[in-house]
């Protein structure tokens, strides 16, 4: 949504959702990305939600004991920066979300505190 403050002067009002300890690092790619609308923005953490979501569906063999939620918390609480910074990059475009998906797959495999 966006709202006139002056005749020359708008701002875009967005919710910013996310891990609390993630909200400075999301609102610095918000401020730093190009041309980004408020729509932009929010499909953003709604694509975040929904690959999480898919990832589950497709986790890698040593994540399988994991519930849907305890999946959800776990990548939410290590990745969620990376994983909205992704989706703003493309613009939260749905027909892109495979990408993202991928990136939670990597980061759990790669990520040395869970594969030790």
């Amino acid at each position: 949504m966006s709202v006139e403050i002056g005749p020359d002067l708008s701002v875009c009002i967005a919710e910013i959702r996310g891990p609390k300890h993630h909200l400075l690092d999301i609102l610095n790619i918000i401020n730093s990305a190009d041309c980004i609308s408020a729509g932009i923005i929010a499909n953003g953490f709604a694509m975040v939600e929904h690959a999480i979501s898919v990832g589950w569906g497709i986790r890698p063999d040593g994540f399988h004991a994991l519930t849907f939620k305890q999946f959800h918390e776990l990548v939410r609480h290590r990745y969620y920066t990376d994983l909205y910074w992704h989706a703003i990059e493309i613009k939260a475009d749905y027909d892109r979300i495979g990408g993202v998906v991928t990136d939670i797959t990597v980061a759990l495999l790669n990520d040395p505190q869970l594969n030790s």
